[in-house]
């Protein structure tokens, strides 16, 4: 159905979801509008980068009136579109209801990229994947360091349009190595009807192409994608490669935009010198600092330390680098301990970052500030820099959002041990936090502290030791004796613990007696307090023991029986001390076998 340069496609005989899931994606994803422009935007565009180039964007806020609404109103063909408006399913307050006297664009402008290159006929074509594509990226299949993974982040674009409709303009190179200008807009609605025909919600404004079996609509091409490209007011020089996005009826302020690109890219801002241009509706350029920003300052002052830029202090900073886990670099760690009043602000109604991890994978974006349980003394930070080698199991571990790192992402592959590791830079990079803040406290008056160094540094190198409690630390007389014989061994990227238990019930017991066994292995400060856990693995001798879903052993012990099993550790950090403390526990019904 043609409407000016718009073309809406018919309905799929099939059915499915509508032209507005291309703009809901990010629902519910807990970002402001604004803050989520700043991430998505910009990652494509630092995605897009030539080889061996730092992409550089700017955004910029349009605002057209009298005249020269006119001139883009008709250019964009949005009077066709306004006569559906009721069957769009648009909130009411947009400029398709009623044309407004003032009309909002923000145009997104990268440099330095390598634009909608491919075919443009073809669906595998950057423009059309832009465009037309929602998920089933192929930027993991293609290798390389990339932002994103899901072929989501483009939905920012429409979703901060008001009526939903976006316009890109590119100039890149065609296969031959010329120069090539591209031009395409696209609406993104609900399912409906008009006139009598059913439509899929998603318009294009392009040029049709009939087809045995179907309708492409390709972009304008060459002098007649320069032509419209002038009469939207998206303009660049002929020799600049890169996009223009324009973005119609954008209800967002750039000083909204102007925090989130603070925010979410000062590692790549401080690291790679990536400037981010930002003007608002009135002309006045605005000015990504982070430096100026008080909370943010302690973060890039530790993102210094962990690039090695800045020596560590103690008591002040520190830096790690991690050992390898599954012979793969895992990347470096800065902490910075927060000492400025004006860093912390109580009353502030932003996210209070003390005690939190900037997460940052290559591109160069914060995917989260990680953190958990309550602020300590002193208040830290640090940044997490992820090795380029492990940068391809981060991104599958990332939800739409790229907003963290999950250990239950589907995508990622039990057989090569993925949910592991990126457990294990979980645990590992906050038990560093809470090591280094231990340190960075100010010395207690104890005469104790000597001895539980010296305690400390037995463990690290010959495991636990002295007699235990034979039921889970229990004083009164018990039918079961439980006898860990464990070590300290090294191990690839770091220490494990390996030995044996015995576990015995008494002769005298009257009768079979069921039982259930665990193990608890975690991490300790100087104080004896535990931090994380690390996972223990068991295997019973000529046992029948069954695991159940608590992570507890179940089975039963025959008078006088002995049973040996073998236990061993994951990985940990070899300067961790940590506590090995077995229990059995007696139970009152049968095991289940």
């Amino acid at each position: 159905m043609q409407e000016s340069n718009w073309h809406y496609e018919d309905e799929p005989v099939n059915g499915g979801a509508g032209g507005e899931v291309f703009k809901s994606i990010f629902n519910g994803s807990g970002l402001d509008a604004a803050g989520r422009l700043a991430r998505e935007a910009l990652q494509n565009s630092v995605d897009a980068a030539r080889p061996g180039e730092t992409a550089q964007v700017s955004l910029q806020i349009k605002v057209y009136e009298e005249a020269d609404l006119d001139r883009f109103w008709n250019a964009a063909g949005l009077s066709a579109l306004a006569k559906r408006v009721g069957v769009l399913g648009l909130h009411q307050a947009n400029a398709l209801a009623e044309r407004p006297e003032k009309l909002r664009v923000l145009q997104v402008v990268d440099s330095g990229t390598t634009g909608l290159s491919g075919d443009p006929t073809s669906p595998s074509s950057k423009m059309r994947k832009l465009l037309m594509e929602i998920g089933g990226s192929q930027k993991i299949a293609e290798g390389g360091a990339s932002g994103g993974s899901y072929g989501f982040g483009k939905a920012v674009y429409s979703a901060s349009s008001r009526i939903a409709v976006v316009f890109v303009y590119s100039r890149t190179l065609d296969p031959q190595g010329e120069p090539l200008s591209l031009l395409m807009g696209c609406s993104y609605h609900q399912a409906h009807e008009f006139n009598g025909k059913r439509t899929s919600g998603r318009g294009f404004y392009g040029q049709p192409v009939e087809l045995a079996h179907a309708i492409r609509y390709d972009a304008f091409t060459g002098l007649e994608a320069d032509r419209l490209a002038d009469e939207l007011d998206l303009v660049r020089d002929a020799d600049d490669m890169g996009t223009t996005i324009a973005i119609v009826d954008c209800p967002l302020s750039m000083e909204n935009i102007r925090r989130g690109v603070e925010r979410s890219w000062w590692p790549k801002i401080r690291r790679d010198n990536f400037r981010v241009t930002l003007v608002d509706e009135t002309g006045q350029r605005l000015h990504a600092r982070p430096l100026m920003d008080p909370e943010l300052r302690p973060f890039i002052d530790a993102l210094d330390v962990a690039l090695g830029k800045s020596p560590e202090q103690t008591g002040k900073s520190r830096r790690k680098v991690f050992n390898r886990i599954e012979e793969r670099s895992i990347g470096q760690l800065g902490l910075f301990v927060m000492t400025s009043p004006e860093e912390v602000d109580e009353q502030s109604d932003r996210e209070d970052l003390r005690d939190r991890i900037a997460l940052v994978r290559s591109p160069g974006m914060v995917v989260q500030y990680y953190g958990k349980r309550q602020v300590s003394n002193p208040p830290v930070v640090g940044v997490f820099l992820a090795d380029d080698g492990i940068d391809d199991i981060l991104r599958r571990s990332e939800p739409p959002e790229h907003d963290r790192w999950d250990v239950n992402a589907d995508r990622l592959d039990p057989a090569k041990n993925e949910r592991e590791i990126v457990q294990a830079i979980h645990s590992r990079i906050w038990h560093e936090l809470r090591m280094f803040q231990k340190t960075a406290r100010p010395p207690e008056k104890s005469s104790g502290n000597k001895f539980l160094q010296l305690e400390r540094e037995l463990a690290k190198l010959f495991g636990p030791t002295g007699k235990r409690e034979p039921i889970g630390g229990g004083k009164g007389e018990t039918p079961v004796s439980l006898r860990p014989d464990v070590s300290i061994v090294q191990a690839s990227g770091g220490l494990k613990m390996v030995g044996k238990v015995l576990l015995q019930l008494k002769e005298d017991h009257e009768g079979d007696l069921p039982v259930a066994l665990s193990f608890r292995l975690s991490s300790v400060d100087e104080g004896g307090h535990h931090i994380d856990p690390v996972a223990v693995t068991a295997t019973f001798d000529g046992a029948a023991a069954s695991l159940t879903g608590d992570g507890e052993w179940s089975l039963s012990l025959s008078p006088g029986e002995k049973v040996e099993l073998t236990v061993e550790s994951a990985v940990y950090e070899s300067d961790w001390t940590v506590e090995f403390v077995p229990k059995v526990t007696p139970l009152d019904r049968e095991v289940q076998p």
